[in-house]
């Protein structure tokens, strides 16, 4: 169970009393023993977040009257193998930091040995104030992009561990540093109307308009999700366009859904994105998840293309056991295979523990 903190504000010299409100302290530890092998090439290591993203966070809400509440979220990410904390970027750039959240598949920066590690721990996974109503939700900081969303919604591994979706990884390449969350964000979540709801996103790079080298719109991007849910069917079609640096857009679009038959849930996602002077990358990923025993199956397959340079697949079995609501242990065997014939093995066993 969460450990919830319920503060009652005191009443001010005048006798007037403030509103209620809560504050939660959340988080998730998770980590694994990974295996991986490509060709001779052999590595055995401990890992974090290879079921679910490791993190520690707080998050509460006061209610302002009226139908309004204002709310804050800062959750910060952790390396349960080695207690290192996360990093950050302050402007969408590579001259705001580094990212040390696994640069490839979680679409950060890359980032050297002397550095990794060493900021300390960053509240980088998100770090918001809300204003939540009647009208849905305005949200300001560092938040997921909307074409994030559905690359992870409807991956069976979430884009975590060995398991996770090819066609993200490939999409969201070291260079692209908001492919998952971006910093100096403003955003909107409608409330769902009939099953139907609207997420818009803009978020800025703060250069000056004069800015020779960066130029003024590096690190700002604007993005949409329109989504429908209703019983068993989920839908939702996200698109974007960031400027990346000078001169260099990224733009994407992706498509997924899932349908949950009872004895299994079957997913599938489409993603087309291109940068400026670069070939289009096409991915998609199809896959399962199904109740078995006291756990739960996982099944996917995935790939990634981009002209006559890229071409790879990717399969990926796993099985997550439940010893309680909050305790799972799991494990997740992938292989992946490029158009150049290099097969790659992968291989999680771990625990994750929320709180």
């Amino acid at each position: 169970m969460k450990k919830t903190l319920i503060a009652l504000a005191a009443v001010a010299a005048t006798g007037a009393a403030f509103a209620q409100s809560t504050v939660t302290l959340f988080g998730v530890a998770d980590t694994a023993v990974t295996y991986t092998k490509t060709g001779a090439a052999k590595k055995t290591s401990m890992t974090t977040s290879g079921l679910n993203s490791s993190r520690i966070g707080f998050r509460g809400e006061e209610d302002l009257g009226g139908g309004m509440k204002a709310a804050f979220h800062m959750e910060a990410g952790v390396n349960t193998d080695s207690g290192a904390g996360a990093g950050t970027n302050t402007n969408n750039q590579a001259t705001g930091g580094v990212i040390t959240d696994n640069a490839i598949s979680k679409g950060g920066a890359a980032t050297t040995a002397a550095t990794n590690g060493t900021q300390g721990l960053t509240f980088n996974r998100r770090m918001t104030a809300s204003l939540m109503g009647g009208f849905g939700e305005l949200r300001v900081g560092r938040d997921y992009t909307p074409l994030f969303w559905n690359q992870t919604v409807f991956d069976p591994f979430g884009t975590n561990g060995v398991g996770a979706s090819q066609a993200n990884a490939s999409a969201n390449p070291a260079t692209l540093i908001t492919g998952v969350r971006a910093s100096n964000s403003i955003g909107y979540m409608s409330p769902s109307f009939n099953g139907f709801q609207v997420q818009l996103q803009t978020y800025l790079g703060e250069n000056a308009s004069d800015d020779a080298v960066l130029g003024k719109n590096s690190g700002t991007g604007n993005g949409l999700r329109a989504t429908y849910a209703a019983g068993p069917l989920s839908v939702a079609l996200a698109t974007a366009k960031y400027d990346t640096a000078l001169n260099v857009k990224h733009e994407g679009t992706n498509f997924g859904a899932s349908y949950d038959l009872g004895v299994a849930k079957v997913m599938a996602v489409y993603s087309n994105d291109e940068d400026t002077g670069a070939a289009k990358i096409k991915g998609y990923l199809v896959g399962l998840t199904a109740p078995l025993g006291a756990g739960v199956a996982k099944l996917a397959f995935s790939n990634a293309k981009q002209g006559t340079t890229l071409d790879t697949d990717k399969v990926a079995v796993g099985y997550v056991y439940s010893l309680s609501k909050r305790t799972s242990i799991y494990t997740t065997i992938a292989n992946t295979k490029t158009m150049a014939s290099i097969k790659t093995t992968g291989f999680d066993l771990g625990v994750s523990h929320s709180f």
